[in-house]
């Protein structure tokens, strides 16, 4: 049954594949924009503001949407996590994490009447399969490395500070912070210029997970072509996500793009 849909929208390709998805599907589309966007044919866009939530609630309200979904990405000030806290009901004068703002949701669910709905819900092709996903197959050493990685950033992950992890052999050498991936694989190649990592015989992977603390609807860990070429920038041979709690965009393009740089893509579920 076509919904009405309204998408909270951050920055990056995800924003336009769910928009095209729900559209493909019969949605009714409105477009809250946290983050510049551009004008879509049929789709309702309207200006969001991180520190005035109540105005995407009054839009959400006023297009009588049914669902709301969170896409793309956002850089939150310490000011907007307060002010975020402070609607989801957290009031308390400390920034808070982001596992922490999952709380948000079930505000946006109590103000608009409006079921929150993850964009995988949306665009199922996008959630990350188990096994070799692009490039070339991975050695034994990063499938070692790899599942290290992933319980690793599980565990980053679990002190609400990143998603993820770069491995050099069976050592932890960098993880996400509040700077992001993009950030994270430039210290890496940093690192690995000025000599500190990369010379050993061991591989140097990334790996992404979930937090183990954060809903399934917002906020999974994704890769894109632009993370493959960060990592073959930083001499990163392997990435491994968390299978069926990340997810893959522009996924054709990532392919190519592994295959040009010869970096090995696998998604695996964490053991135990």
């Amino acid at each position: 049954m076509p919904r009405r849909l309204s998408v909270l929208a951050g920055s990056g390709a995800l924003v336009s594949h769910v928009v095209e998805a729900a559209l493909a599907a019969g949605d009714a589309v409105q477009v809250v924009g946290f983050a510049a966007q551009p004008e879509r044919p049929g789709v309702l866009l309207v200006a969001g503001d991180l520190r005035n939530p109540t105005s995407a609630i009054a839009a959400i309200v006023a297009f009588k949407a049914t669902h709301v979904v969170l896409a793309g990405g956002l850089t939150i000030s310490d000011g907007d996590r307060e002010a975020l806290a402070g609607f989801a009901g957290n009031a308390g004068g400390a920034a808070q994490g982001d596992a922490a703002l999952s709380s948000v949701t079930a505000a946006i669910e109590k103000f608009s009447g409006a079921k929150v709905i993850g964009v995988q819900d949306v665009a199922a092709d996008i959630l990350t399969d188990a096994g070799h996903l692009a490039g070339r197959v991975p050695t034994e050493a990063e499938l070692a490395a790899a599942r290290q990685g992933l319980r690793a950033a599980q565990e980053i992950g679990r002190l609400d500070l990143g998603q993820a992890v770069v491995i050099a052999g069976r050592r932890v050498v960098a993880a996400e912070d509040v700077g992001g991936t993009d950030e994270l694989l430039a210290r890496v190649a940093a690192h690995r210029a000025a000599g500190r990592i990369g010379d050993g015989t061991g591989p140097l992977v990334l790996a992404k997970a979930a937090k183990p603390q954060q809903p399934l609807y917002v906020d999974l860990p994704a890769i894109g072509p632009d993370t493959v070429s960060g990592a073959a920038a930083a001499g990163i041979g392997a990435i491994a996500v968390e299978a069926g709690r990340s997810l893959i965009l522009d996924r054709a393009k990532l392919v190519a793009v592994a295959e040009r740089h010869g970096i090995a893509v696998l998604g695996l579920q964490i053991d135990g």
